[in-house]
């Protein structure tokens, strides 16, 4: 147990801010803290596991990170922070990687300490093992860990006919436990509610599969207003400003012939 002022030696890391990679989110007042979990939401190609990716490899300094790539296999993970870092097009990337030749972006690629796992199905066992590993080799905890999706997570505990989402919710109190443990941002994604399958118009925080947002302290929604636009709702936000309706978002240029995510000329917030 501790005191007020002995709860300083127990925060350890827990609270710092990570990195920031778009000017116009961390203006919004979203940024992703140490020891919290979060959730980014969207319907399927929306862009979710573009965006986390760019959120990592743009960040303003490198952050150390485990990055579970269940959804996404190694070639597109690949060919995307290709793109991402170089701004070529996605095509002659995919080549790249498909020839196995990337020797020209090796030494991009390599300067960014994230590490993927690309496990389809991973036990909450194997995240752990992963993660203690990760301390082992380099004598600290990862600053972030991506679970990217969750639903491809096994061991969560089973749902049952009146709650099909309890093992998710379970889920996320365990992922919680692990930021917790560990001072790292732990970065979920997640899928939306049917309705909000198209990804085209602002989703709510109601708009979560399996309502699943109680735990998180930060819960974000992704929409595409048009082909050339991310825009990005904070619908839940323990350290500053959210808007449940996820009306109020941030605009991101998005160019997915580059996996190119901007905030030059979107730094606005629509209402």
């Amino acid at each position: 147990m501790y005191t007020l002022s002995q709860s300083i030696r127990a925060k350890g890391d827990s609270g710092d801010p990570l990195p920031p990679a778009f000017k116009s989110m961390d203006k919004a007042g979203t940024r992703y803290i140490r020891g919290q979990l979060s959730l980014t939401v969207a319907g399927g190609g929306t862009g979710k596991s573009a965006y986390k990716l760019s959120r990592i490899l743009k960040a303003e300094t490198p952050i150390p990170t485990i990055y579970f790539s269940a959804d996404s296999s190694a070639d597109i993970q690949l060919s995307r922070a290709i793109s991402i870092l170089t701004k070529i097009d996605m095509a002659e990337s995919v080549a790249a990687v498909r020839r196995n030749d990337i020797r020209a972006y090796a030494p991009l690629l390599d300067g960014h300490p994230v590490r993927f796992d690309y496990g389809a199905s991973p036990t909450i066992d194997d995240i752990e093992t992963t993660v203690n590993a990760w301390y082992e080799l380099y004598g600290e905890d990862a600053h972030m860990i991506v679970l990217d999706n969750i639903t491809n997570i096994r061991g969560g505990g089973a749902g049952n006919d009146e709650d099909p989402f309890q093992g998710l919710e379970s889920l996320m109190d365990w992922a919680n436990d692990m930021a917790r443990t560990t001072g790292a941002h732990v970065a979920g994604l997640h899928h939306t509610t049917g309705p909000h399958n198209d990804g085209n118009s602002p989703i709510p925080m109601s708009g979560v599969k399996g309502q699943i947002t109680r735990v998180p302290a930060l819960v974000l929604t992704l929409h595409k207003p048009d082909e050339n636009t991310l825009a990005v709702s904070t619908v839940k936000n323990r350290a500053g400003r959210s808007d449940p309706s996820g009306n109020t978002f941030v605009e991101l240029g998005f160019d997915g012939n580059t996996m190119q995510i901007t905030d030059d000329n979107f730094s606005t917030v629509s209402y």
